[in-house]
């Protein structure tokens, strides 16, 4: 018989073992978690809480979304009133007022009406709200980002236009680098994009004088007569177009005779396919969807143009009008619980002012019949403005529906991650107990065992 091992030590080591994993189970089952403190699973731990900020974020994303569908939706309510009955209204008026059976003093009690409505959209216009904001008499003409948002305009329909008013980018080519234009199309990628270019272009002129070489863009046979002009304009036909990288190419196309062609700076001729527009500066190359403009001689590229004329670049076609641009109010809604997950909005200025409704005369019948006109341009730019509204509007439900589920489906992930199986865990309870009380009648035994060694000894 041996007295320096004792049986009784594995029986009490066993009974400790299971007493603390009885406690642990314990601990789950009153949790409802089986991972209660980073012991328990530490890899498991460090992931459910970067679950947990993701899926707190997005609830947090969809009160947001919700928040921009109701200001939204103010908007869009508010510009409803512009149009009807007000300018509705007022059209009817102009029609009355047309009406040679009406006298001068019944014109004069129709244009009393006219100025009230006029006073009735300016309210409007002017003191819409949400949350203290003003949405409907926007300021700005560039969004967040400082980009150009031109509803009528080039920039509207081209993701990148890094140098309004003067040639101030840069294109390398071997080491050497040429003062220079950029204009990046991503932004066109079907048929219905490229036609919004029709009539649209760009001008620029030379860095050494004040010669303007403008490209237009127009849907059908392109005008070649003009790029004979003292100012040329070459015209490129957009029908075809697609996307930004085949609008690119067009351009390059159109202006040196050769599909594909890339221009050498080095090389001062052109090819004898080319145009008499590619001359001076106005070599082009390109980089996928995103266009060069450059001066082919070295020196230029360091110069803060424009200056004295030279060095321009413009969203228009010179000699054209530039079309007017229209103003916002810009906020961005955040959809997603990460980093730049949010929605710019643009809400068009439809104020009295820029709607240039006021003067509106009715006083004759050639005065209402002018007032017609300008009462179609406005209830077309209002219509227009609530369909920019409505597919605010629309993309805001889906990522509200985006954000919902994959919160769930995230919450899901992180609750098969960390809570308890109760069915599990209520198993091993059972068996836990079971042992914990063999390892005590056990011990129970043990001792008995001992008192009788003892007796012997005795």
């Amino acid at each position: 018989m041996r007295i320096q091992y004792n049986q009784g030590q594995f029986v009490q080591n066993r009974y400790n073992h299971t007493n603390t994993e009885l406690n642990k189970t314990l601990n789950k089952l009153s949790s409802g978690y089986q991972i209660n403190q980073a012991a328990d699973d530490a890899a498991g731990l460090t992931i459910s809480e970067k679950m947990r900020g993701q899926i707190r974020g997005l609830e947090q994303a969809a009160e947001n979304i919700q928040d921009g569908i109701s200001l939204v939706n103010v908007a869009d309510s508010a510009m409803g009133i512009i149009q009807d009955p007000n300018l509705i209204r007022l059209r009817e008026l102009a029609i009355q007022s047309a009406n040679d059976t009406n006298t001068d003093e019944d014109r004069q009690k129709i244009q009393t009406e006219v100025d009230a409505i006029i006073e009735g959209i300016r309210d409007i216009g002017n003191n819409t709200e949400f949350n203290g904001m003003k949405l409907l008499a926007g300021t700005l003409d560039k969004d967040n980002n400082n980009h150009n948002v031109f509803s009528g305009s080039l920039a509207n329909y081209v993701q990148q236009v890094t140098t309004t008013g003067g040639v101030t980018d840069v294109y390398s080519y071997n080491g050497k680098d040429y003062a220079s234009a950029i204009i990046d199309f991503s932004n066109i990628n079907s048929a219905q994009d490229a036609s919004k270019l029709d009539g649209k272009g760009v001008y620029y002129t030379c860095c050494t004088c004040n010669k303007a070489y403008s490209i237009k863009f127009v849907n059908g046979t392109p005008d070649t007569s003009r790029l004979n002009e003292e100012n040329p304009v070459m015209e490129v036909d957009i029908s075809s177009i697609t996307n930004g990288t085949d609008l690119v190419d067009k351009i390059i196309e159109t202006a040196y005779g050769q599909p594909g062609y890339v221009h050498d700076p080095a090389n001062q001729t052109p090819p004898s396919t080319a145009t008499s527009f590619v001359n001076h500066y106005s070599q082009l190359t390109s980089d996928d969807a995103k266009i060069f403009i450059y001066d082919n001689r070295e020196g230029y590229n360091n110069e803060p143009w424009p200056m004295s004329g030279s060095g321009v670049f413009e969203l228009n076609v010179f000699g054209e009008p530039a079309v007017e641009p229209e103003l916002f109010f810009h906020l961005k809604i955040q959809l997603g619980s990460n980093e730049n997950q949010n929605l710019q909005i643009s809400i068009p200025n439809v104020t009295v002012e820029y709607l240039k409704l006021d003067p509106l005369k009715m006083d004759t019948q050639a005065q209402a019949n002018a007032a017609l006109t300008k009462l179609d341009a406005v209830m077309a730019k209002v219509s227009k403005s609530r369909s920019i509204m409505g597919s605010y509007a629309n993309r805001l439900e889906h990522a509200y529906n985006t954000a919902s589920n994959t919160g769930e489906n995230l919450t899901k992930a992180e609750s098969n991650l960390r809570d308890a199986d109760m069915a599990n865990e209520i198993t091993k309870l059972n068996k836990d107990q079971v042992l914990l009380q063999s390892s005590q009648s056990m011990m129970t035994q043990i001792n008995q065992m001992s008192q009788s060694i003892l007796e012997i000894l005795a």
